[in-house]
């Protein structure tokens, strides 16, 4: 029975949101006869007739923009205009290409031959709507319609886009029973549809069978081993293709697979090697080589490199200068961003969603909310504010510039909020020591339609429970941590150390080091500071024994806290020899704060003469050393010490509210009211308020007789 006979007496349901139907339908038509050799399937077309379509389609693996940009102008089209100019070329007008249902769109089409159909399948998959154009294949099917290699391409790209294999294998079934499959168009469509869905192997042992495989070919195959992070697998690939066609190819795509393959096994020369090619063969007057190069190089993550390359580079484009300052943003160079950017305006290069949002994201780690302000400005002339990445990324930069009524107005204003919408606003209240008000925002959030949290999300809330020691809290987010599988991401159990830690709990911190599967140095360092702060010295030293022993190396942050340990613990001995030994054996030069901790630690002691020439030793730099020796010298009744200290405190800038309270208590004790009164009011206005400490009320049980 012909597949024509076969579709005549289905009775398709109607499609759903996946493919499950197609792949059922797809199984059945398997099972049919191939057609004779000699017979081509009716209605199709001669394929050199619609060439130019798929060989332009053929790009896909390359230019991997969204359908908002690939409609915009310059990158100033809201995401609407955008859809509403797809909708006019793809339909002629009317309602959106995203909200009508396939059956409709094929019921619109005047000519329903497979060119028509063909077209408007790789169309939809092209813009990005997958399930339409497996719903068109699915009309197209009924209507007796037979598909072509052409038809196949474009169910193909969209099983790649979808991630699911086993339609990949069902349109495999049917291009092997249609004997499309040794066709070069499918065939380069299957080897990238398996790679793209997870399956690498399934495309090695299909491009392995192809007699004479194309470059194009080669260039999917390459690609898809690097979309599974195969890097060394894909330069192996790319080695075997220079040996069939016995000599380095020439070709933009390949240079760019190589760059690419190259960047993710960390050779810097080969990368070099691999630049030095492009500029001989010609290929870097490509500005697509030029990226991929100038990509590869700022994977090392090397500053100085990136400069050199950047200014190198004598073809730049958009992506060039967006690239450029996303890797700074990473580097943390903000100012570098913005005088970046003012370079791209003024080469006449117009700036899309991205280069606005890393002008955001730059005045966000400056916070700078003047210049935010203009970038906002620009944002909302330019259409960009419409769009969630847009209002997520303002609503970040004015939660760090500390201005969370504006940031609360925008997040207010968003119709349809994302995760990163709640994270944002929650981590904004979080980080500007409103964690209640987080946390009841939180609160809304559980009443939306769809409610699901990520790791990131989950930490901020239990950052939140830390700062004000919300107990009860943190146990239900520690239990949806197990239910959801976020405990498997490391710092959701080491952010719940802390609050167990600060909470008093130190029992449940430690279960909670215990139950990890792997750590890290922050999982060592929360577990020692939470007996620190706790006053267990003993077992915080034990557990710093056993960092050594295990295979995770100190650093300066498990000094400290081992020697805050020992502060509260009264260890000194321990503390001066863990001192001594983050000097003498790892080398780690003692920063202002272990300086801090050890005066400290002496004074609490009692040991105030060595407290003292140890922080006469640190001059200027040592702030957190005076303050340490004051609060000494007024814990052991010291007030010369304490006067001399003060001093040296109230004449840096570092000083607060809180130590001018400690230095007047010190004369109260001393019995002098009139200076204690006269210290009090001389800085009261000079300083900052001391901040309060907050907590929560848990609901306490009611006690009964």
């Amino acid at each position: 029975m012909t597949p024509r006979a076969l579709l005549s007496r289905l009775r398709l349901a109607p499609l759903l949101h996946d493919g499950h139907h197609l792949r059922r339908f797809l199984s059945a038509a398997a099972a049919a006869p191939p057609p004779p050799l000699d017979e081509s399937p009716p209605g199709a077309p001669p394929p050199l007739s619609n060439s130019r379509l798929f060989v332009a389609g053929l790009s896909w693996s390359v230019d991997e923009r969204s359908l908002t940009d690939a409609f915009s102008s310059f990158g100033t089209v809201t995401e609407d205009g955008a859809r509403a100019r797809c909708s006019k070329r793809c339909r002629g007008g009317g309602e959106p290409l995203h909200d009508a249902q396939p059956r409709e769109l094929f019921d619109e089409m005047l000519v329903r031959d497979v060119v028509a159909c063909s077209a408007a399948i790789y169309r939809h998959a092209r813009s990005g709507s997958f399930h339409q154009s497996i719903g068109l294949f699915v009309s197209m099917m009924r209507e007796g319609v037979c598909p072509n290699s052409f038809t196949l391409v474009g169910l193909l790209l969209a099983a790649a886009r979808l991630g699911d294999a086993v339609l990949a294998k069902c349109i495999h079934g049917w291009a092997v029973k249609s004997r499309l499959e040794s066709n070069p168009f499918v065939a380069t469509a299957l080897v990238d549809a398996y790679a793209k869905c997870g399956c690498p192997m399934n495309a090695w042992a299909f491009f392995s069978d192809l007699r004479d495989p194309s470059v194009v070919s080669w260039n999917s195959m390459i690609s898809g081993l690097m979309h599974n992070d195969l890097f060394e697998e894909a330069l192996l690939v790319f080695k075997r293709m220079c040996c069939c066609f016995g000599l380095l190819p020439n070709n933009v795509v390949t240079m760019i697979n190589v760059a690419q393959a190259y960047a993710g096994c960390g050779d810097l020369g080969m990368c070099k090697s691999a630049h030095a090619y492009a500029v001989k063969m010609g290929l870097d007057i490509d500005v697509s080589v030029t990226n991929s190069i100038l990509g590869m190089y700022l994977n090392f993550g090397d500053i100085e490199i990136g400069r050199e390359i950047f200014r190198k580079i004598t073809v730049h484009d958009l992506v060039t200068w967006t690239m450029m300052m996303g890797f700074l943003l990473e580097q943390a160079h903000a100012g570098e961003v913005i005088s970046l950017f003012v370079q791209m305006r003024s080469n006449s290069i117009v700036p899309d969603r991205v280069a606005m949002v890393s002008l955001v994201q730059a005045c966000a780690l400056l916070g700078d909310a003047r210049r935010g302000k203009l970038v906002h400005n620009q944002m909302v002339i330019r259409g960009f504010i419409r769009e969630l990445p847009a209002a997520n990324s303002l609503i970040t930069m004015y939660s760090k510039c500390k201005d969370l009524s504006s940031a609360r107005v925008l997040f207010d204003g968003i119709r349809e909020k994302s995760l990163v919408s709640w994270t944002a606003m929650v981590s904004g209240y979080v980080g500007s020591g409103k964690a209640l008000e987080g946390i009841h925002l939180f609160g809304k959030m559980r009443c939306e339609d769809v409610f699901v949290i990520d790791s990131v999300m989950l930490v901020i809330l239990l950052i939140g429970c830390y700062e004000i020691a919300k107990f009860e809290l943190c146990v239900q987010l520690h239990g949806y941590s197990y239910k959801s599988g976020l405990y498997l991401h490391r710092p959701v159990p080491n952010t719940l150390m802390a609050v167990y830690g600060k909470c008093g709990y130190v029992s449940l911190a430690r279960k909670v080091f215990d139950d990890m599967i792997s750590r890290d140095a922050v999982s060592w360092n929360t577990i020692i500071l939470s007996y620190g702060i706790n006053g267990q010295g003993e077992q915080a030293i034990a557990l710093f024994n056993s960092m050594e022993e295990s295979s995770e190396e100190r650093d300066s942050v498990t000094y400290l806290n081992t020697m805050l340990a020992c502060s509260h613990s009264g260890l000194i001995d321990d503390g001066l020899i863990t001192f001594r030994g983050m000097i003498n054996e790892k080398r780690i030069n003692p920063s202002q704060e272990h300086i801090g901790c050890l005066v400290d630690m002496l004074a609490r002691a009692g040991r105030l003469d060595e407290a003292a020439e140890v922080a006469s030793s640190t001059n200027k730099e040592g702030a957190n050393s005076w303050k340490a020796l004051m609060g000494g010298g007024h814990l052991h009744s010291d007030t010369g010490l304490t006067e001399v200290a003060a001093n040296k405190v109230l004449n840096m800038e570092s000083f607060d509210y809180g130590h001018v309270v400690l230095l007047s208590n010190a004369y109260v004790s001393a019995g002098k009211y009139i200076v204690a009164e006269s210290i009090r009011s001389c800085y009261s206005n000079q300083t900052k308020r001391k901040t309060l400490g907050l907590s929560s009320i848990e609901v306490m049980p009611s006690s009964t007789r």
